[in-house]
């Protein structure tokens, strides 16, 4: 059914529906709904909540509650553009390798379409068309991709420009503006013009920007998410990335789309709506879809567990502040496992075993802290085929809390729990006994998407809150390394250094970018395969010599497009002057006494 209301309003609940048999029986049930297609899998549908439920996971689902995502962000200097091979490749006339014929699509906080790092030689924008979900203005006739926002086209940003440069009000033409900075940031790094002595990876690149808007509050609220963080929507990065793909397909061209943002809510096995629709993107001919890592490795937010006998728990231990509204927690077992929990507060109250029911929903109050608990059991979530324990804790107290976590079927009895990224508790939550591992941002776990960290490329050091692997289901992600610490980009406000695993996945986007032109440009390729390009980046990645790869912290090495480009092979790094023994000494992990960027002006993304 067609959108003929405002979607966007406060008291319009999001879904997201897989599209199965019975998909239609649930979407009616919901009154009042109207509904869009993201893919062939995935429908997003919206109305208000039925008087008879409540919003949680067990009334509604685990995975048609949209999910929250957030930014990974943590003098012109191009030398990461150096030390990925960028610069010698764009310097080779013959390889035709600049990114032309070729779009880069950004789901992001918009673009300063006005900034000469996005326009080409003779002064003309190189951005096909920004999508900014956030305006207000109506429906127009160029945006037939989603029922909110509005579509501004090339011919509408050029003549924006050219009030701009007449003295007008630009804003009046396109009224998009990247408030944020980080989108522009992720654009210039990967796709800047030259100008002023700075280049991004893919100059030639024509772009595609989706300005996504900010969540609803209802969302917020029900993931326990601070008020003033930036925080987006599931399914509008879903829509986003259809738009992103139709219009490619209007335009006849090749599509890389780089995805600067990570959750916290997921099983990190590759099986969420978002991923799979990204995952099922990587399988057509000429797209790619290259993810950031997350900066959540140092964060103490995971935790892996063994129930070593059926009688005797687990004790998961989380230190809490005290301050904030509180936070979610999820708890994901192997497949062949049932779990349940027990809680016990800091004051030695005690919340007995809550039994494992399937769509289980269980409320308690803490009498002598005040603090709520609230435990959703989905025995098996219907995207991964596991169970996940969905826990939310409002208004603890500040001390340890206790987790007891015991096996129903103790077949395997391990588990993975995570807590949600920590600029969105606003508050100081860690688990006591934490593992670096499997610290991967969703939707980084999807196994055909590039998958990138980040590491200083002025020290050769690991940036130590560059999220690791493996998947939880075993598979070697990141898939590389890219600068990422301390690298130069352009905001809105001029040129900073900025630090963070989603600007890693911006140089490797331009990378991939470069790839694209000179299948495009050289071999006139009309079916550009993304395994093709991604396993040559990662046979060319530099590997040292004194490394074990594939490992969890580096992946198969550090990225490096002069030789996929060229098939000139790089030098290997000499002892101690990239990731060595003395980078990553007990199978691949990093010191803490690691050198780590001083910040700037811009936080790590």
């Amino acid at each position: 059914m067609a959108c003929d209301f405002d979607i966007t309003k406060e008291n319009i609940y999001d879904y997201i529906i897989e599209d199965t048999p019975g998909a239609d029986e649930a979407i009616k049930a919901l009154s009042g709904i109207c509904s869009q297609r993201a893919d062939s899998q995935w429908i997003i549908a919206h109305g208000e909540l039925p008087d008879n439920r409540q919003l949680n996971i067990s009334s509604l689902g685990y995975f048609t509650i949209p999910k929250l995502y957030g930014l990974m962000e943590g003098d012109a200097d191009i030398s990461a553009l150096d030390e990925i091979g960028a610069l010698r490749v764009l310097g080779q006339d013959n390889l035709q390798a600049d990114g032309s014929n070729v779009l880069i699509g950004y789901v992001d906080t918009g673009i300063d379409y006005l900034n000469d790092v996005f326009k080409d030689r003779l002064g003309n924008t190189r951005i096909q068309a920004i999508w900014d979900q956030t305006d207000k203005t109506g429906t127009d006739v160029a945006n037939t991709y989603a029922h909110f926002g509005r579509v501004y086209e090339k011919d509408e940003i050029d003549r924006a420009i050219e009030a701009d440069n007449n003295g007008e009000n630009p804003y009046s033409y396109v009224a998009q503006r990247d408030t944020s900075g980080h989108g522009t940031l992720m654009a210039s790094i990967s796709a800047g013009s030259y100008t002023d002595g700075y280049v991004g990876v893919a100059p030639g690149a024509e772009l595609l920007v989706v300005k996504l808007k900010q969540s609803k509050q209802y969302l917020r609220d029900f993931f326990l998410i601070k008020d003033d963080v930036p925080a987006f929507e599931e399914s509008d990065i879903m829509l986003a990335l259809r738009f992103l793909e139709d219009y490619a397909i209007r335009l006849g061209k090749p599509l890389i789309i780089i995805f600067g943002l990570g959750s916290a809510n997921g099983s990190r096995t590759g099986a969420s709506p978002l991923a799979e629709m990204m995952e099922n993107l990587t399988k057509k001919p000429n797209i790619s879809v290259i993810t950031c890592m997350g900066n959540e490795a140092n964060n103490k937010c995971h935790y892996k567990g063994t129930v070593m006998s059926a009688l005797v728990p687990d004790v998961m231990e989380i230190n809490v502040d005290g301050t904030g509204k509180g936070f979610t927690m999820e708890i994901w077992a192997d497949s062949l496992d049932i779990l349940s929990v027990s809680i016990e507060s800091p004051s030695g109250e005690y919340v007995p075993r809550i039994p494992a029911r399937m769509g289980a929903n269980m409320e308690y109050t803490f009498l002598y802290e005040g603090s709520t608990v609230t435990v959703d059991y989905q025995i098996t979530e219907n995207v991964a085929g596991m169970e996940v324990i969905f826990v939310r804790l409002k208004t603890p107290v500040e001390g340890t809390w206790k987790f007891y976590i015991y096996s129903l079927t103790n077949i395997k009895g391990s588990y993975n729990a995570w807590l949600p990224l920590k600029q969105f508790s606003g508050q100081d939550i860690y688990f006591l006994k934490s593992d670096p591992d499997t610290t991967l941002t969703v939707p980084a776990a999807a196994d055909g998407v590039i998958s990138v960290g980040a590491y200083n490329h002025y020290t050769g050091a690991a940036y130590y809150e560059s999220g690791r692997g493996s998947s939880a289901d075993g598979r070697i992600k990141p898939d590389f390394v890219a600068p990422g610490a301390g690298v130069y980009g352009i905001a809105p406000s001029g040129g900073v250094k900025v630090t963070g695993t989603s600007y890693a996945a911006a140089y490797a986007g331009g990378c991939v970018a470069l790839l694209y032109s000179y299948q495009v440009n050289v071999k006139n390729s009309q079916m550009i395969n993304h395994n093709d390009i991604k396993a040559q980046l990662i046979r060319g990645a530099v590997r040292s010599e004194y490394m074990v790869y594939p490992n969890p912290v580096a992946g198969y090495g550090k990225l490096n497009i002069y030789m996929p480009a060229t098939g000139v092979t790089m030098a290997r790094s000499k002892p101690a002057s990239r990731f060595s023994k003395v980078d990553l000494p007990a199978l691949g992990r990093p010191t803490m006494a690691q050198s780590t960027p001083s910040r700037s002006t811009a936080p790590a993304s």
